[in-house]
């Protein structure tokens, strides 16, 4: 048994931060815009696998698009700022390059290796209080059908927006067809989620990105509740203009990969395309470095690139 390199992506554009981040971040999402066929690129010349987990607005190419797949029952968040049907939606890719990304999203079903996963349809909160299953439901069935529409082939996994996993909407997911989700690393810094911990925790979590406090983590196959957990283990964090923390990122990212590798243990980093929306080259030079590592893995270890899905 080999151990698998797995990359995974969470793409969002607007709807995964409207609620978070102001207009100064649009730079960023039109950015990763750019970044993506770049990215591919790498991809293809290493013939690396990679999970592309989408938001299914951003399936949509056209107002018509995103009516025609609207959920018929969408999320009564108590915090009505975090419902994404509030927002502003133009009429087409063309003139709202923040909302829609049919293009992209059909870059990314014709580009080699490349598996689309699900980040629900509207960056739906699993936990966030006062949607409910219902709800969630309806999404997952604009997300199929969506999907069905535009892609070459079914769905299979799925990404939770915020790591916030709701096991027991596992059962919606399985009648439609899912059989993978991205599990959270069980080191409490970890378990439960971008949002569920406080600001140390937070601090802690970004530390542990450059040293190692949480230990070598590696992802192992389980099921849980009738899904594929496959963990995902390491953010690959935006460029930072301070040197020595792209060095300790990237020796982080390998010692974990190494340790994975000799203990035939898979290993899975991840990131946003509009992580890499600013300093996009510095960004690119980062993943080379870990790419370039896997090869050297790949030779001496036999680890392999691998799909969320496959595993």
């Amino acid at each position: 048994m080999h151990s698998k390199f797995i990359i995974s992506l969470d793409f969002e554009l607007k709807w995964g931060v409207f609620g978070a981040s102001g207009d100064e971040y649009h730079e960023n999402i039109i950015g990763g815009r750019s970044a993506i066929p770049k990215i591919l690129d790498i991809f293809e010349s290493n013939d690396i696998k990679a999970t592309w987990a989408i938001v299914g607005i951003l399936f949509a190419s056209t107002k018509a698009d995103y009516n025609k797949f609207k959920p018929l029952m969408t999320p009564s968040y108590n915090n009505s700022k975090l419902d994404p049907f509030q927002q502003k939606i133009g009429e087409s890719e063309e003139t709202d390059k923040l909302s829609y990304a049919g293009s992209l999203v059909n870059l990314i079903d014709n580009s080699k290796n490349q598996e689309i996963a699900s980040h629900t349809y509207c960056h739906y909160y699993c936990k966030e209080n006062g949607q409910t299953k219902f709800e969630f439901e309806h999404d997952v069935k604009s997300m199929v059908a969506i999907s069905s529409e535009k892609l070459s082939k079914p769905i299979k996994s799925i990404v939770f927006p915020r790591n916030e996993i709701n096991s027991e909407y596992f059962d919606i997911l399985i009648q439609n067809g899912f059989t993978h989700f991205r599990g959270n690393p069980a080191h409490f810094f970890y378990s439960k989620g971008y949002r569920r911990f406080n600001l140390p925790i937070r601090m802690l979590r970004l530390l542990d990105s450059y040293i190692n406090i949480s230990g070598n983590q590696v992802s192992i196959k389980k099921t849980h509740n009738g899904l594929i957990n496959i963990v995902g283990n390491r953010i690959l964090r935006p460029y930072s203009k301070k040197t020595i923390l792209n060095f300790l990122m990237i020796r982080r990212i390998k010692n974990e990969m190494l340790n994975a590798a000799k203990k035939k243990k898979n290993y899975q980093i991840y990131w946003h395309p509009h992580n890499f929306g600013v300093n996009i080259d510095k960004n690119l030079e980062n993943l080379s470095k870990v790419i370039d590592y896997y090869h050297v893995l790949n030779k001496k270890y036999g680890m392999v690139s691998s799909n969320i899905s496959e595993i």
